[in-house]
C-alpha cells in the first residue's frame, strides 16, 4: 500500500493528468526557498508506460499526498525516461516547490515603490510576475500589511528574478516569511495553491508537537558548522561613481558586530556579503544586522527523523512552529534528578518526506530546526 499519493497536474490550469506511484527519494519542503524533488519510477508495462509519458518537464506539476494531507505540489524541471540492457523500463524525475517559479522569471520592466508596506511589495512583485496570462498556476495571494515600510526600485538592467527580489526584500533586519501553502477549497474541494506570510510563520510561543526520545524519534543529527557564521558582518552594494577615470567603490554598509558572542570569549570573525544591485545605506545597513542576529557563531542545524503513527503525525502546515525535542541516550544522560538533560524547544523550519523501503510500511519525515529556546 502505497503511503504518498503522487497526482500529475497541468502546470498552468491545474487540470489532473494521471497519477503514478513513485520512489521518492527527496521530497522537502521549506521556509522561503524552493523545497527540493526527486523521484524515480519502475514502468513495467505499457499503462504506466502511458501515465509516465504524460510527465512533461516546464509543464507539468505532482501534487504529493501524504494520507489525506497535500505535502507540496513540485513543477517538475527534468523529465528522464531510459531502459537497461536486460530491458527494464524505468523514470527518473527532478523538480523543486511551486516557491522556485519567481526565480524562473526575470524583472523586465521598472519598477517602482516609494514608502510602501513590505508586503505590498512582495505581492506587488508578485502579481506583476503574473500579469500574463502565460505566468499564472492558480496562485493565490495572502491579503494584509504589517506597517514596515520601504522603499525598493528594481530595475531590468539588473537581470534580476522576482524571487531574487523577494528573498532579498524577506531578509531584512526586521522582515518577513512566506512560503506557498496547499489547501483544499472547502466548497469546490479543489486543491488551492496560496502565498502566504507573516513576520514568522507558526504560533509563537505556542508548543504545536512533544516530540520524544524514546517515541518518536528515530534518528538525529546535530552538527555545527561555524563555516558560514561570523560576528562581525558588513554588506557591500552598489558601485554608485559613474566616471570612469575615477576609482570606483561599492557603497558599504557600517560593520555589525555581536557584542554578547565577542564578551563570551569567541574570536573576532568578519565576514561581507554582496548585494550587487542595493543603493540605498539603509537597505545594506538593514541586510548586515539582519545576518549579525540570525548567522552569529556556529550555526547548530538539528535533524530529527521522526516516525508517524496514528496518534502522531506531522505536515508542512507546521513550518514556522514550536515543537518540544527531547532526548534520552548516552550522548544526553539523564541528569542525577532523573529529568532529561536534553529538553528544548526548536522551531521547525523544514522537512524532508521518506518513502517506506521494501516492507516497512512506517511512514517518516526528517525534520530541521531552528534552535529557539
Amino acid at each position: 500500500m502505497a503511503l504518498h499519493r503522487c497526482v500529475v497536474a497541468d502546470f498552468r490550469t491545474g487540470t489532473t493528468l494521471t497519477e503514478l506511484d513513485l520512489s521518492i527519494d527527496t521530497c522537502q519542503r521549506r521556509i522561503i526557498i524552493p523545497g527540493q524533488f526527486q523521484a524515480s519510477a519502475s514502468l513495467a508495462n505499457r499503462d504506466l508506460c502511458n501515465r509516465a509519458a504524460k510527465i512533461k518537464a516546464n509543464r507539468t506539476k505532482i501534487h504529493m499526498w501524504s494520507g489525506n494531507i497535500p505535502w507540496g505540489s513540485y513543477f517538475i524541471r527534468h523529465v528522464a525516461p531510459q531502459q537497461d540492457e536486460e530491458g527494464n523500463i524505468s523514470l527518473k524525475i527532478v523538480g523543486q516547490s511551486l516557491e522556485v517559479y519567481p526565480y524562473l522569471r526575470k524583472i523586465r520592466s521598472l519598477l517602482t515603490y516609494t514608502a510602501d508596506d513590505d508586503i505590498d511589495i512582495a505581492r506587488a512583485l508578485l502579481n506583476d510576475m503574473m500579469s500574463r496570462t502565460e505566468s499564472q498556476f492558480g496562485l493565490q495571494l495572502m491579503a494584509g500589511t504589517r506597517g514596515v515600510i520601504r522603499d525598493r526600485t528594481y530595475k531590468p538592467s539588473e537581470n534580476a528574478s522576482y524571487g531574487q527580489r523577494l528573498e532579498e526584500l524577506a531578509n531584512v533586519s526586521n522582515g518577513f516569511e512566506y512560503m506557498i501553502r496547499d489547501s483544499l477549497d472547502p466548497v469546490t474541494d479543489q486543491l488551492v495553491h496560496t502565498w502566504v506570510w507573516a513576520t514568522q510563520l507558526g504560533t509563537p510561543g505556542v508548543i504545536a508537537r512533544d516530540i520524544t526520545q524514546k517515541g518518536h524519534i528515530k534518528a538525529w543529527a546535530m552538527p555545527e558548522d561555524g563555516t558560514v557564521a561570523g560576528n562581525a558582518w558588513q554588506a557591500f552594494g552598489a558601485t554608485l561613481q559613474s566616471d570612469i577615470g575615477v576609482d570606483s567603490e561599492p557603497q558599504m554598509s557600517t560593520v555589525y558586530e555581536d557584542a554578547a558572542s565577542l564578551a563570551a570569549g569567541y574570536p573576532l570573525l568578519d565576514q561581507t556579503v554582496t548585494f550587487g544591485s542595493v543603493k540605498e545605506l539603509a537597505t545594506l545597513n538593514a541586510h548586515a544586522q539582519q545576518l549579525r542576529d540570525t548567522r552569529t557563531g556556529a550555526v547548530t542545524v538539528p535533524r530529527i527523523l521522526v516516525r508517524f503513527d496514528d496518534a502522531f503525525s506531522i505536515d508542512p502546515n507546521y513550518l514556522g512552529d514550536l515543537a518540544r525535542f527531547t532526548l534520552v541516550n548516552d550522548f544526553y544522560p539523564l541528569g542525577p534528578d532523573g529529568a532529561p538533560t536534553m529538553t528544548r524547544n526548536w522551531r521547525i523550519v523544514g522537512m524532508d518526506l521518506h518513502t517506506p523501503q521494501g516492507d516497512d510500511q512506517e511512514e517518516r519525515a526528517e525534520l530541521i530546526f531552528q534552535e529557539a529556546t
